[in-house]
C-alpha cells in the first residue's frame, strides 16, 4: 500500500483552524488534569468542521480494526509492524470514538498510514469517511449488560456499512455475526483462530434459525451458511 499525499487537497483555512482548536482544547484539558484531551479536543475540531475526519484521512492508507473484544491490542500489533515500512499515526490512547479518532489523525500529518481502533457502533460511519484500504473484523459479543440486545443490530449494521466497500476485509471466520456481517463486502479473507466462545450467536443471523454446532467443523459450517444467505 501506497500513501497518496501528493494528491490529497490541503486542508482548508476552516479545516486548520479546527485541527489549532482542537490542539488547544486537548492542551487545556491535560493541563487541567482532566485526561489526554483526545476526546474534548476532537469534539471542538469536529464542531467547527464536521468533515475533518475525511480531511485528515485523505493523505493516508487506513486501517481499521473493530470488535467487542482485543481490537486495543490488534491495532497495536499492526500499527507495529507497519512502522517498518513509514510512519505511521493511531489512536494508541485507546479514544476510539469519532472525537477521538479525529484527535488522534490531526497529529500525524506526516504520517503514511493510519492504523485506527474503531468502537463496534461507530465502524461503518468511520468506514466512510477514512475510505480504509483494510478492515479487521475481530468479534461481536455481549460483553456488557446494555449491550445484551445489540449484536444482531450491530452485525446488520456492518452488513450495510460494508457492501460494496472496496477495503479488504479480513473477518474471524469462527463467529457467525461476523461471517454475516463481512459477507455483504465483495473482498474478504477469512482467517479461523479457534475461537471457543460461542454464546452470543445461538441463531442464524440471516435466517433466525437455531445454530447447528456438532463439532468445531460443524460450527464453521453453520457460520459459512450464515454467511451465504
Amino acid at each position: 500500500m501506497a500513501g497518496h499525499p501528493d494528491n490529497a487537497e490541503p486542508l482548508s483555512p476552516r479545516a486548520k483552524l479546527a485541527v489549532t482548536a482542537g490542539k488547544a482544547a486537548a492542551a487545556v484539558s491535560r493541563a487541567a488534569g482532566r485526561g489526554s484531551g483526545s476526546v474534548i479536543g476532537g469534539r471542538v475540531a469536529l464542531k467547527l468542521d464536521p468533515d475533518l475526519l475525511s480531511r485528515l484521512a485523505q493523505h493516508l492508507d487506513v486501517i481499521l480494526v473493530s470488535a467487542t473484544n482485543g481490537k486495543t491490542t490488534t491495532t497495536r500489533l499492526i500499527a507495529e509492524a507497519l512502522r517498518a515500512a513509514g510512519p505511521v499515526v493511531s489512536n494508541a490512547l485507546g479514544a476510539n470514538m469519532p472525537a477521538g479518532i479525529t484527535s488522534a489523525l490531526a497529529g500525524g500529518s506526516d504520517a503514511r498510514f493510519g492504523v485506527i481502533e474503531v468502537d463496534e457502533k461507530y465502524l461503518a460511519g468511520v468506514a466512510r469517511d477514512t475510505t480504509p484500504k483494510a478492515i479487521a473484523l475481530l468479534n461481536l459479543s455481549r460483553d456488557q449488560l446494555d449491550r445484551a440486545a445489540e449484536t444482531r443490530m450491530l452485525a446488520e449494521k456492518w452488513r450495510e456499512g460494508l457492501s460494496g466497500s472496496k477495503a479488504v476485509v479480513i473477518a474471524n471466520a469462527d463467529d457467525p455475526l461476523i461471517v454475516w456481517a463481512a459477507s455483504s463486502s465483495p473482498n474478504v479473507v477469512w482467517v479461523a483462530a479457534g475461537q471457543e466462545w460461542k454464546d452470543d450467536a445461538w441463531s442464524c443471523p440471516a435466517c433466525g434459525g437455531v445454530m447447528q454446532r456438532p463439532g468445531t467443523s460443524g460450527s464453521a459450517a453453520s457460520a459459512g451458511s450464515a454467511g451465504r444467505r
